[in-house]
């Protein structure tokens, strides 16, 4: 059977994914050729046809899918738009308390000093979403088109050049047939794709693997999980922000977690979890309930609260050394698809707005000339090392990988040397592992750690991962083929379960994998996948030590809901 032509549309650029690189980019890039166009009298230069700007999102709304802990510095939206608090930013509060404590399971140590990482007075307390959905109003307003509910499924190429992208069909049944409401995905062609999915984009990957853009080291990633909660007033202090870890977990593994005020007394809570740990028990859900239920301060601070929402995102952790090269012919990396939070500093904002910034004046280059080679995106490399954004995350180059030797040599020696030496410290360059490379057989850990008690939430200050599920706003249709591939779900009934104790039902923030039994077959263990719970953080993609499970997009408009976010 012949597939059917598809519908495609030309556009000049194409940005993948509505978060603040895509949207900080579209929007310097219009204003940049209006400015170019009025100074062309003056200059001698030719004007520039005002391109065609179309911009994709995978969530039914812009800004659904935007979690963040974001507290922002403000260096990067004042270059892109100076009045920016005139326009009506959504700025919740202006930090002017920061913090680093060491918690216990019996009291709070507060540092009387606050490293540099942590400094964040004058940064702004925002909601991620928000602040997109602001964006986004500020390139409709300059004449950019925004689609959200288009999920991109695979990058199109012809030879070395890549050309754009297909979005995924819309209403295929669980068994890959087409239903009554099936709809042919699109062929979207462009002079310049800009990749900005995220963490772990599935276009981002294929791009990555098939022009071999890899970098000097592999990426590595933590997992955060958010919370929002509701306080009481008396206890809501708009202005604080707290970084900080659990002692003595601290100098095991480097679990970090954070806290800051929001409006009509909103707290969010965050605490991240490495995902290069050695323990097949790694849990991050389970690590963020247990900070809960173990720290003094956090029971008193949500006695009384309620809980509003619940998130879970991956983060790329490997700074400068795991950047992919950020272009090759006809596209460019932005945001965390180029690696660009800085890890050291937990912040990720502002960078991802710099770097949409430099893939604008770059696309600037390639209009003016009507090229999009590499000969001319490779100005974006250039602009970037000579930003300020290079230089911030040199401080931070070898922050993972310190800590990979060792937390105690990280945190007690080289990261310290580091903000001495502006992130040198005492190796040049530390090699890092992937992720799920360093997870250890169950046999091979301390007796003491292979069989956890079970988590018994108290479903007042903790609670299971199903029942967050329910404060994530996830969505997706129920007859569809899961967007999580397994490659070969045999390895999961045999090696990986005698091997590691299948720790996707760990790892997992949203109880979407889980070992059934085979009717018929006592004692036998099969996969059951709750595709439908998925929040779309990747940490399966991620932290699988097999390397079998893939993130897809699924249909256009599903996933979780951060609007409060």
């Amino acid at each position: 059977m012949t597939e059917p032509e598809r519908e495609s549309m030309e556009v000049d650029i194409l940005y993948v994914g509505a978060g603040p690189a895509t949207l900080a980019s579209a929007y310097h890039l219009m204003k940049k050729v209006e400015a170019h166009n009025e100074a062309c009298e003056k200059t001698g230069e030719s004007p520039i046809e005002p391109p065609t700007i179309l911009v994709i999102e995978k969530a039914a709304g812009v800004g659904d899918h935007q979690l963040s802990g974001a507290v922002m510095n403000p260096r990067a939206i004042k270059e892109l738009m100076p009045d920016y608090l005139e326009q009506g930013f959504p700025s919740e509060h202006v930090v002017t308390k920061d913090y680093f404590w060491m918690f216990t399971r019996k009291g709070t140590i507060k540092s009387p000093v606050t490293p540099p990482m942590f400094k964040k007075r004058g940064y702004h307390v925002i909601s991620l979403s928000n602040v997109v959905k602001w964006l986004a109003e500020k390139c409709e307003e300059v004449g950019i088109e925004i689609y959200p509910g288009f999920a991109g499924d695979q990058i199109l190429t012809e030879g070395d050049r890549v050309v754009g992208v297909r979005t995924g069909d819309m209403g295929v049944g669980k068994d890959g047939q087409p239903k009554a409401n099936y709809q042919q995905g699109m062929d979207i062609i462009a002079k310049c794709t800009v990749l900005g999915e995220g963490v772990r984009g599935s276009m981002t990957k294929q791009l990555v693997d098939r022009f071999d853009m890899h970098g000097k080291n592999p990426q590595t990633f933590e997992t955060g999980i958010k919370e929002i909660w509701r306080v009481k007033p008396e206890k809501h202090q708009p202005g604080r922000v707290v970084h900080g870890s659990m002692f003595p977990d601290f100098f095991g593994e480097i679990n970090g977690m954070w806290l800051y005020d929001m409006q009509d007394n909103l707290i969010s809570y965050g605490y991240v979890t490495p995902l290069g740990s050695e323990d097949p028990n790694n849990d991050p859900h389970r690590g963020a309930q247990e900070f809960k239920r173990d720290s003094p301060f956090m029971r008193d601070l949500l006695d009384g609260a309620e809980l509003v929402r619940y998130g879970a995102k991956c983060i790329p952790t490997g700074g400068i050394y795991a950047q992919p090269k950020l272009y090759t012919n006809g596209a460019m990396l932005v945001g965390d698809s180029a690696s660009m939070l800085n890890i050291m500093k937990l912040a990720g904002v502002h960078m991802a707005i710099k770097t949409g910034m430099l893939a604008a004046e770059t696309i600037i280059d390639g209009l003016k000339i009507d090229d999009f080679s590499t000969k001319t995106l490779g100005n974006y490399a250039e602009r970037f090392k000579e930003s300020w954004a290079y230089e911030e995350h040199m401080e931070g180059r070898n922050f993972t990988g310190s800590n990979e030797i060792s937390p105690l040599f990280g945190m007690l020696l080289n990261i310290p040397l580091m903000l001495i030496t502006k992130g040198r410290g005492l190796i040049p360059f530390i090699k890092t592992e992937p992720s799920h490379t360093m997870m250890k057989k169950i046999w091979e850990m301390p007796k003491s750690l292979r069989n956890p008690p079970p988590f018994e939430p108290d479903g007042v200050l903790t609670f299971s991962k199903e029942h967050l599920v329910g404060f994530s706003g996830t969505q997706h249709e129920a007859d569809q083929q899961p967007h999580l591939k397994v490659a070969d779900t045999n390895v999961c009934a045999t090696s990986c379960l005698r091997d590691y104790g299948n720790p996707c039902e760990k790892f997992c923030p949203a109880a979407v994998y889980e070992m059934i039994d085979v009717a018929g077959k006592p004692g036998e263990k099969e996969l059951f996948i709750h595709h439908e719970n998925c929040v779309h953080c990747k940490t399966c993609d991620v932290a699988d030590p097999y390397q079998i499970i893939t993130w897809t997009t699924p249909q256009g408009g599903e996933g979780p809901d951060y609007t409060q976010m």
